[in-house]
Formats: structure tokens, C-alpha cells, sequence
């Protein structure tokens, strides 16, 4: 495999709605690469799905995120379930190597949600940008406060689409204290001299059944940089 991906972006939305969301991609190639990606909606029609860019050049180890956007009102036989294959052609030293391929998943609700999720928490910190130097690991918290507006019991998930970027705890609720989520970046097996990124995507959802099920979640990305 020459490129690594995190996994592909599930989107639940309802019948006039659009969502974006990050897509980690890593050279794991040990050359420079270049890749062109494409898209075939396998169910829905072509025009639900869209990326933020369709070509780009890794150097080696080095991840880029990219941003996929699905709008169910493009969505031919919304409501529904559809699928779409997003598919990355490689080529290394000049070669072109096999197409891998991520799956895409839209699901369009039939009922109108109500006013968006949970209102955004607060965030000690709304990026982390370091210097890391080779083979040693940084260890920042991230302090989640729950937005003091909301009355409702709220749930919280992190997430991170690459391995150099590990959160702990990656869930729990945000009703009592404060939880403290250790961001742990690890520049060990990267290469000296290049800049790797990726966004955290900090996931609120309502502790209730009923409620979760008829508001959308909220998403609130946090930009992560190291220099190794």
C-alpha cells in the first residue's frame, strides 16, 4: 500500500442539509508521491459528493488532509441510504500504481432535525502547532468545557485519522468536571525536516436517544501541526 487513509467519512444528514469532513491521506511509499483521486456515487447520483481538491504530492511520510462534502439535496431518491467510492490513483518514481479506493457513506434522514446538536463546547485551545524533535513524543491536554447555554445532557467523542496524533480518552460525557483529553504527537518513524498535519474532530452528541436521533451531532475540528 503506498497510501494510508484514516477511515472513510460517514455522513448522516437530513433532506436539505451539507456536511464537511476531513480525510487524512499518508505516503507510506518510502519515495515522493503524487496522486490524482476521482469519484463514482455508487447509489444516489453523481453529484452528492464532492472533494476539496483532486491532485497533490507527498513527500515521504508526510500526510495531507482533504476535505469531502456531501449535500443530500443532490442525493437522487433522498431519503436514503447511499454509498460512494472516492478513488486515489498513486504514482511513484514515474510509476503509476494500483487505485485504492475509499468507501463514502450518506445517510439522509426523512425528517427535518432541528435546530442543529448541542451547542459547541468550549476549548482550552483551538489548535496545537510544535516543534518536535525526531523520535520524542509531546503530550499537550485539552481541557472540554460544556457550553454553559446548554441544558441538556451532552456526550463528546474525539477522534484522529492518523497514527502520529493519539487522544486519550476519546470519549465520555461533558456534564460535571471538565474532561482533560491528552493529545500525544509521537514523531518516531517520521521524517527529520517535514511539516505534518491533520485535524481532531471533537464529536458532541445529545445523552438522550430521543433527542440524539432527531438532532444532527455537532463537529468542532482542531487543527494539529508538528515540525519534526
Amino acid at each position: 500500500m503506498t497510501i494510508m487513509f484514516g477511515a472513510g467519512p460517514s455522513f448522516a444528514l437530513n433532506m436539505n442539509s451539507s456536511k464537511t469532513l476531513p480525510l487524512a491521506i499518508v505516503n507510506k511509499s518510502g519515495q515522493v508521491l503524487s496522486w490524482q483521486a476521482a469519484w463514482n456515487a455508487q447509489s444516489g447520483g453523481q453529484n452528492w459528493l464532492t472533494v476539496d481538491r483532486t491532485s497533490g504530492t507527498l513527500q515521504i511520510s508526510e500526510v495531507q488532509t482533504i476535505y469531502v462534502t456531501a449535500i443530500s439535496a443532490q442525493a437522487v431518491g433522498a431519503p436514503g441510504d447511499f454509498t460512494a467510492k472516492l478513488t486515489f490513483t498513486p504514482t511513484v518514481g514515474g510509476i503509476v500504481q494500483p487505485n485504492e479506493v475509499v468507501t463514502i457513506e450518506l445517510h439522509v434522514s426523512p425528517g427535518v432535525y432541528s435546530d442543529n446538536g448541542p451547542k459547541a463546547p468550549t476549548l482550552s485551545q483551538s489548535r496545537y502547532d510544535y516543534n518536535v524533535p525526531l523520535g520524542i513524543m509531546s503530550q499537550p491536554n485539552l481541557q472540554v468545557t460544556k457550553n454553559t447555554s446548554e441544558t441538556n445532557s451532552v456526550n463528546w467523542t474525539m477522534t484522529s485519522n492518523v497514527n502520529w496524533a493519539i487522544v486519550s480518552p476519546t470519549g465520555g460525557s461533558l456534564d460535571g468536571a471538565a474532561p482533560s483529553i491528552q493529545i500525544t504527537t509521537n514523531s518516531g518513524g517520521l521524517a527529520a525536516g517535514s511539516t505534518y498535519t491533520t485535524d481532531l474532530v471533537l464529536t458532541s452528541t445529545f445523552s438522550d436517544p430521543t433527542l440524539a436521533a432527531s438532532r444532527e451531532p455537532t463537529s468542532v475540528l482542531v487543527p494539529v501541526s508538528i515540525v519534526v
